[in-house]
């Protein structure tokens, strides 16, 4: 398991890479290493406690269902082509 401390360290790591560089492609490079860095970070769980949902997303759990029949007053049966 990668700890917090290691992706850190490479977080930094490419943090000084960006600003020493002044190449615009090594700089997004960079960035774009930190966020892959930084979403690992976030989709590792800890054991003993439930995920964390990140900003803008939402968690739901779907359970298989029977599909609900719709009641329709003037339907002659369940089927979608039952006129």
């Amino acid at each position: 398991m990668i700890s917090n401390e290691q992706l850190l360290m490479q977080i930094d790591k490419h943090l000084k890479h960006a600003r020493n560089n002044g190449n615009e492609q090594s700089v997004r490079e960079s960035l774009v290493a930190i966020k892959a860095l930084c979403d690992v970070g976030l989709e590792v769980q800890i054991p003993s406690q439930a995920p964390i949902a990140r900003s803008g997303q939402t968690t739901s759990t779907i359970l298989p269902t029977q599909p609900l029949a719709l009641k329709e007053e003037d339907a002659n049966g369940e089927s979608l082509f039952d006129f």
